[in-house]
Parts: structure tokens; sequence; C-alpha cells
């Protein structure tokens, strides 16, 4: 089973603090990524309840999946890890955030994906890497205004 991986880079004009909450929140990262998100878990965090642990829904038609949040480093970075409902055995990404000046972010964001079903992870690659720099770009293009 061959691991594939999706990298993308975006600069954002806003504060990383700004940013970070906003892929932090699971019902605002689902707004930017243009799926419904619910977290159905809380984090045990009571300063971060979409932090650590906590664990999320993304409702795509068909094929409903849930993410656990693996780490949640404010405002330095994001890990979570499909951890139900894909025919994907290993989906694991990593969300780095980083300042470039007081008014102005990036997020260097990979995932990793494997399946057991030849061919089901490389075109998931493919589709995964288009529809994510779409809504990056158009997150990035709102803070603009």
């Amino acid at each position: 089973m061959k691991i594939h991986e999706v990298k993308l880079y975006q600069e954002f004009d806003a504060p990383v603090e700004k940013v970070w909450e906003d892929f932090n929140n699971h019902a605002t990262l689902g707004t930017i990524m243009g799926q419904p998100m619910q977290r159905i878990t809380d984090s045990s965090d009571p300063e971060n309840i979409n932090g650590l642990g906590s664990v999320r829904k993304i409702k795509i038609p068909f094929a409903p999946f849930e993410e656990t949040i693996r780490k949640s480093v404010k405002p330095v970075c994001i890990e979570y890890q499909i951890t139900k409902g894909t025919p994907l055995h290993h989906h694991y990404g990593t969300m780095q955030f980083k300042s470039l000046s007081p008014d102005k972010s990036a997020l260097d964001y990979s995932i990793q994906l494997g399946s057991n079903f030849p061919f089901v992870a490389g075109l998931l690659k493919s589709a995964l890497q288009n529809a994510l720099e779409t809504a990056l770009k158009k997150y990035a293009e709102s803070l603009k205004k």
C-alpha cells in the first residue's frame, strides 16, 4: 500500500492567531472548506473544546466520516486523523501555521493518505488537492475585504 501526500501552502492577510482560530473551530473550518462539519465530541480541554481529542463529523453525501484531533497547539499547529467512515485506512492531516508579520500569516498543510483498495488513495489525492487549493485561496481572498 502506497502512502500519497497532498501538500499545500497559502499566505493570508491576517494575524496567525485569527487564521489558527478559524481553522481550529470545526464549524468555521467547515465553512472554509465548503463542507458541513459538526463537533460531536468535545476536547477535555475547557480552554479549547475543539482541541486535542475532539471529534468532528464531516457530512459529505453518501460517505460521512469523522476526524479526531491528535494535536492542537495554539497558534502553531493542528493535526488530525480520520477515525471512522472512510475507505482510507490511513489519513493524517498536519496544519502548520506561521506568523510572517503582525498582519500576515501562512499555512503549510499536508495530508497523508493510503488505502488497501487499489487506486482509491491516488484518486482521492487529486480531488482533495484541487478542492483544498480552491478553498484556501477563497478564504485568503475573503480576508482581504
